[in-house]
């Protein structure tokens, strides 16, 4: 048995089983390294507001403030953790204890369940993780709008069912990718406000007689806000949901923008180019030039998923449960650390894809994507209803295609043929409204609704964009020096409290 272990010789009468060390303890202390910082911070501010309440002697004070700094300066992965001792907490305070003695380390414990320092701790992973993660989606966002200014009158062809649609431009395909995005980052937000409520100084689960000011910790620790009831502070496990949730809807949008991307960055599309930087090369093949940077895009997209379905599959117990946190120490920080890494590359990916403006256009052209505008010009013109009018184009194209035709190449005579063949009787067109429906680049300018690729709304959505990413960018900031201003604080009362003459009077 590892001396130290938490309640033998007391409650328990000795320690841990080998196996529940080498499967429990050993998962557990997996998760410490990504946590060891924002315990520290825990631990030190809850010693700040210790001293603060007179709880703690100067002295005493000033020697548990600097031991738990001289664990902080110890790297994260060559901390003594010990998993014989239990949970990364108790390794902290075996080796506080080592260090500053037993008499000092103990007082980490008033009015402080030990679980408080994880909840405390993976809050604040959390928090900092959706702060990232956040601002690494609007660079996404940013990306798109560039490209989407830079053409945002070429002409393209949309894309359903990988078949050219409806004339388009390629800046209103741009933008298609930066509004799921932009839902997105205001998922992220809605968690971290979340996130940015307090649970510390909760107690056991109704609170403590110690004198603790929650309100005090929240603000040292960045906060804004508490939990307010003290069993839902300890045991709230639904923001984490959250935070899962909004990672995988926006790594699925990540997954779906990346298989876009794919196709059109194919040879036989050859509409995009990735970076050769982003590509990787075969090691078989020497003509291929793989898009990798998307198949690691696409594949956070399936574990995000994945790790969200085992999260909620392990939260279907009773409340209050230390299971909850056994698999949300280990997946929150890890999934989170993934989705910032990933959305960065994306957002690269982005930024380095070159479009092909030509082959778009060319597209457009050649793939009879006006032939709704020519159905709606037709049904307004010759007074007949949409249906009828798109079964006569219908026919008219098929017909064309049929015969090797091109769009350019489609005259009134064809549609009059198509609609007496259809049993529609005569149905004219005027030569001149057909060229100009004909003519895709036309098509884009003469939508009216307000979204439509028409340069009017084009430059609506653009500086609405570009708004809303300033907007969330303002936000972020805001967040971080909310976080920053509690760090420099809690960092003084700490230089405050360490430097302490010991000497009454």
């Amino acid at each position: 048995m590892s001396s130290g272990y938490l309640g033998a010789g007391g409650r328990l009468t000795g320690g841990p089983a080998p196996e529940l060390v080498a499967s429990g303890y050993a998962q557990e202390i997996a998760h410490a390294p990504r946590l060891a910082r924002a315990m520290g911070i825990a631990d030190r501010a809850h010693a700040v507001v210790l001293v603060e309440a007179g709880v703690l002697a100067p002295e005493v004070a000033s020697r548990l403030l600097a031991g738990l700094r001289e664990l902080d300066d110890i790297p994260a992965d060559r901390f003594p953790w010990d998993p014989a001792l239990g949970d990364a907490f108790n390794s902290r305070e075996a080796e506080l204890t080592r260090r500053i003695g037993a008499d000092a380390a103990g007082w980490l414990s008033a009015g402080r369940p030990r679980r408080e320092a994880f909840r405390v701790a993976l809050r604040l992973v959390a928090r900092d993780g959706t702060l990232d993660l956040h601002d690494r989606l609007l660079d996404v966002a940013a990306a798109f709008l560039a490209h989407a200014r830079d053409t945002r009158d070429a002409l393209a062809a949309d894309y359903t069912y990988l078949q050219p649609a409806q004339p388009t431009t390629i800046g209103h395909l741009m933008l298609a990718y930066a509004y799921p995005v932009l839902r997105d980052a205001e998922r992220i937000r809605a968690a971290h406000r979340e996130l940015a409520k307090s649970v510390a100084g909760a107690g056991g689960s109704a609170g403590s007689r110690w004198p603790i000011d929650r309100r005090r910790l929240a603000e040292l620790l960045g906060g804004d806000d508490i939990v307010v009831h003290a069993r839902d502070a300890a045991w709230q496990v639904d923001v984490y949901v959250q935070v899962l949730s909004a990672i995988a809807t926006a790594t699925m949008h990540g997954s779906q923008l990346g298989q876009d991307l794919e196709i059109l960055a194919s040879q036989e599309f050859s509409l995009v180019e990735l970076a050769d930087r982003h590509s990787r090369a075969s090691a078989l093949m020497p003509q291929k030039r793989n898009p990798y940077a998307l198949a690691v895009v696409r594949t956070m997209a399936g574990t995000a998923a994945g790790e969200l379905s085992g999260v909620l599959v392990a939260l279907h117990t009773g409340s209050a449960r230390t299971d909850h946190f056994h698999a949300l120490n280990g997946v929150v920080p890890r999934v989170l650390d993934d989705a910032v890494a990933v959305t960065h590359l994306l957002a690269e990916v982005v930024a380095g894809m070159r479009l092909n403006v030509e082959a778009f256009a060319d597209v457009a052209r050649r793939g009879f994507t006006q032939a709704a505008d020519v159905a709606d010009v037709l049904s307004q013109s010759a007074g007949i209803d949409y249906r009828t009018a798109h079964h006569v184009m219908g026919r008219a194209v098929r017909v064309l295609v049929e015969r090797g035709g091109s769009p350019d190449q489609l005259t009134p005579s064809h549609i009059a043929d198509a609609a007496e063949q259809a049993g529609h009787g005569s149905i004219t067109i005027d030569a001149a409204a057909l060229q100009d429906a004909l003519d895709p680049e036309a098509c884009t300018r003469t939508r009216l609704q307000e979204g439509g690729s028409a340069p009017g709304w084009m430059a609506a959505m653009l500086d609405a964009v570009e708004d809303e990413i300033a907007s969330g960018r303002d936000w972020s900031a805001a967040a971080a020096a909310r976080g920053a201003r509690g760090r420099a604080d809690l960092d003084a009362a700490d230089e405050r409290i360490r430097t302490l003459d010991s000497t009454p009077g």
